[in-house]
């Protein structure tokens, strides 16, 4: 008798994740030996404190393109609540509302990009 369709699935899944983890520990691996070489080459032209003082910077995730917000929101009106306006903009973009870190993450930038367009307003 042959493997259950859902084993054979999970079996598949498990190697493909696998697969990602092997993936991600070359790319680390290489990331590490370039890092040696940066805190090298600091070194050699005099860099008196730890490179590990030097704090991480991350790429940033931005929801939205160029503008696309400022647009949205004038389409949208901009009345009520920023978390209201936020589940509005998600439903456009076809957003789940139901992810709450997405849907904080879009109140956010609501309430900071009406913050800033109040403030150029006021500013006229």
């Amino acid at each position: 008798m042959g493997e259950p369709i859902v084993i054979h699935a999970l079996v598949a899944k498990r190697a493909e994740l696998a697969g990602q983890v092997l993936d991600l520990d070359r790319q680390k691996a290489v990331l590490k030996a370039q890092l040696q070489t940066i805190d090298e080459a600091l070194a050699i032209f005099g860099y008196a404190r730890s490179p590990d003082d030097i704090k991480p910077r991350r790429a940033a995730n931005r929801l939205f393109k160029r503008n696309e917000l400022a647009r949205l929101l004038r389409r949208d009106g901009g009345q009520g609540a920023n978390r209201e306006i936020a589940l509005r903009l998600m439903a456009v973009k076809g957003w789940n509302a139901a992810d709450r870190e997405l849907a904080d993450k879009v109140t956010d930038s609501v309430k900071g990009a009406k913050r800033w367009h109040g403030g150029a307003e006021a500013d006229r």
